[in-house]
């Protein structure tokens, strides 16, 4: 069994992993072959935690949580693990071949992810107008802001990598303007901007109320790949002398 460092964004996406509480950039063991590292978002804590994966004993990495959908076939829940992230200047970063093959066959009949492209924003991509854009250019199925930092991580260091990526917010969906207001740059929630603006625009509380409704179907998809896969993520056999070092 390969010992797998989990980069993770947000504490709601820790929860399809785990019951207990992660603090932001902080590790914890799942189990024998598993650490998880609570990231933060975007692609900068994303390349933290990854590195602090690496040298606690990590020898492949997963970019584990959601993402946005840009092909408007996707719809909230269905499970992408791509075989390349693009990006922003078209370049492509590979996922392990062999490890993709090892999950998607783990995964099957019950999960079919799609396998195309997964694209790299900075920021949050808030509006269905901008998501079609980003699919016409780039091709990509979806996209975050974490899982090609992990990945150049894992190039750098000579580790497999894969990304595990379940849609939230579909293309067609905007975020209301009062929960894109509520993000830094970063991508990190602010609870009192959110009230504050939904003091002001009462009419954005149905669409908060269908983002929650997309994101647990999101969760649960997590969740799911985390019952068939478990800590097998990269395929049985694999040494694991160099284990993860964490309490």
């Amino acid at each position: 069994m390969s010992c797998v460092g989990l980069i993770v964004a947000l504490a709601e996406e820790c929860r399809s992993l785990t019951s207990r509480k992660v603090p932001e950039g902080q590790s914890l063991r799942l189990d024998e072959g598993r650490l998880l590292v609570r990231a933060g978002a975007g692609p900068e804590a994303a390349r933290r935690a990854a590195e602090l994966l690496w040298g606690q004993g990590a020898k492949a990495l997963v970019s584990w949580g959601c993402a946005g959908g840009l092909d408007p076939r996707l719809q909230p829940g269905d499970l992408v693990v791509p075989s390349a992230i693009r990006q922003p200047d078209g370049t492509l970063l590979r996922t392990d071949p062999a490890a993709l093959q090892a999950l998607l066959d783990r995964l099957a009949p019950e999960l079919n992810p799609i396998t195309d492209t997964l694209q790299e924003t900075p920021v949050i991509v808030s509006a269905a107008a901008e998501k079609e854009r980003l699919f016409r250019d780039s091709g990509a199925v979806a996209a975050d802001m974490e899982s090609a930092a992990v990945a150049r991580v894992a190039a750098g260091r000579g580790l497999p990598f894969l990304a595990v990526r379940s849609i939230a917010d579909p293309a067609g969906m905007s975020l209301p303007p009062s929960i894109a207001a509520a993000f830094d740059p970063q991508g990190r929630l602010h609870l009192n901007r959110l009230l504050s603006s939904l003091l002001f625009r009462p009419r954005d509380i149905p669409g908060l109320i269908g983002v929650g409704r997309h994101f647990r179907l999101a969760l649960a998809t997590l969740g799911r790949v985390n019952a068939l896969a478990g800590a097998d993520l990269f395929g049985a056999g694999q040494d694991a002398s160099r284990c993860c070092t964490a309490s």
